[in-house]
């Protein structure tokens, strides 16, 4: 990140504004833990949200359960923030894998290719079996029944929806508890807090050519996903050997650089 970077988010830090968002933040979550006979964790993908999530939620709950999922196909400065993390917070981390490990190529010929040739409808089967239905079985294996996680409305459409109707904090119909702290921020909030606490992020958000430091996913380099949008020109530069291997197992991939 550079010097200009750091004061355009440190003055934003600076803002009543943005103040004003934080310490409502710090309220959602003391709202969700006083919520009687639910018990929390926190869903951390070690991404630039999820980390700010967690700074917050460390400055509430003493010790703070962390569920991470893995697909085992993570860029290596997401491995090394957790290692960071780690040694800061409070944390229990535990883990679970997508897809329960199943072969990348597996997962295709089952689902599609997201970002390709894997349909709507395909897109949320695919979530609901690959990751939902791992995070849920996680989850009452080890008797959570509330997750905080990291979403933003600015994200999506889907997320922008899900906020407007059931809110930042919500109980769903299988009588699962769902909070959002950070659900009203922009890009721009999250890294001047970022800034502002000089909190350790993974250093892939700095490699902004073809796509820029408010959109860099931290998603895994075996994925498709944004390839429409520049996200495998983006690994072919910064990641060769990462871009060599998901070629080897999908060739198709050279029509999206």
């Amino acid at each position: 990140m550079t010097e200009a970077e750091r004061e355009t988010y440190m003055l934003h830090a600076m803002l009543p504004g943005f103040k004003r968002k934080v310490s409502k933040s710090l309220e959602i979550i003391r709202q969700a833990l006083a919520i009687e006979g639910v018990k929390w964790s926190a869903s951390v993908s070690f991404g630039k949200d999820s980390l700010v999530m967690l700074d917050l939620i460390s400055q509430v709950m003493d010790e703070i359960p962390v569920y991470f999922m893995d697909s085992d196909y993570k860029l290596p400065e997401i491995y090394e923030t957790i290692e960071k993390a780690h040694e800061k917070y409070k944390i229990n981390i535990s883990r679970s894998f997508f897809a329960d490990r199943r072969p990348m190529k597996e997962v295709w010929d089952k689902f599609g290719i997201p970002g390709i040739n894997r349909t709507t409808n395909m897109q949320n089967k695919a979530l609901k079996v690959l990751k939902k239905d791992v995070s849920d079985r996680w989850a009452k294996e080890h008797g959570y029944n509330g997750i905080f996680w990291g979403i933003r409305k600015q994200e999506s459409a889907q997320r922008k929806w899900m906020v407007t109707s059931f809110g930042v904090t919500f109980e769903n119909k299988q009588g699962f508890y769902r909070c959002a702290p950070l659900a009203y921020w922009d890009a721009k909030d999250v890294w001047a807090y970022i800034v502002s606490r000089n909190l350790d992020y993974p250093k892939l958000y700095d490699y902004q050519k073809y796509q820029t430091r408010d959109w860099i996913r931290n998603t895994g380099w075996a994925t498709t996903d944004g390839a429409e949008r520049g996200r495998i020109i983006w690994l072919r530069e910064f990641y060769p050997n990462y871009y060599d291997e998901l070629r080897w197992m999908l060739p198709k991939i050279d029509e999206y650089v």
